[in-house]
Order: structure tokens, then C-alpha cells, then sequence
């Protein structure tokens, strides 16, 4: 849409696992995706969380059918998602979606 506001990229969002990751803690970890038409695919793979490299790492992909169809997968959690700290991020798994209506009226919020 044309709208950009914070509180969108806050509540609209596709995601297998969203969690405080650092893709540059190693040279191993990547953020790749994949497009043929059908199925667009996005793969974490072999990322840490920022601060809690020791945990270990993860890898998971999210893809996006042209059916409509999302299928999330996940290869690596090497911690149960509900030990994972969003003291500095939020931690989500799932589909979250959102709009934003514009008033031009200065009297209705």
C-alpha cells in the first residue's frame, strides 16, 4: 500500500520465527530466498540470537504459495521458542495482519 508506518511492520507481518537473530555472527549464516513462479521461499539458515550465539543455530523457511497457501518449516530450533528472551525484540511465530485507515478530519481521531 502506500502507507509506511511503524506500527504496520509491528502488526503485519508472515513469520515462521521472529526472534532478536544476527545473520552476521557467522560467515555460515544465511538469509536466502527463492522465487519460480509457484512458490516464493525465504530460508534462515544457520542464524544465532543476538547475544545467545552459545544456544546454537537456527534454521527455518517460510513459503509462500501462489495458491495462497503459506507452509512454514523448520529444520533447526535448538531451544524450545518459549525459552527464547523479547526482552530486546519480540518473538512471534504465525501471520499477523493489519490496516490503516486515514481521516482527514482534524475532530475524529
Amino acid at each position: 500500500g502506500d502507507v509506511i508506518h511503524r506500527m504496520l511492520t509491528a502488526t503485519q507481518y508472515v513469520a515462521p520465527l521472529m526472534a532478536n537473530f544476527n545473520p552476521s555472527y557467522s560467515r555460515n549464516s544465511t538469509v536466502q530466498y527463492l522465487d519460480n513462479g509457484t512458490v516464493f521461499v525465504v530460508q534462515w539458515d544457520k542464524v544465532y540470537l543476538q547475544g545467545k550465539e552459545d544456544m546454537g543455530s537456527f534454521t527455518f523457511q517460510a513459503a509462500l504459495h501462489s495458491t495462497g497457501r503459506i507452509v512454514f518449516g523448520y529444520k533447526e530450533i535448538p531451544v524450545p521458542v518459549l525459552q527464547i528472551s523479547a526482552t530486546q525484540h519480540p518473538v512471534k511465530a504465525g501471520l499477523s495482519d493489519a490496516f490503516m485507515i486515514l481521516n482527514p478530519s482534524p475532530d475524529v481521531p
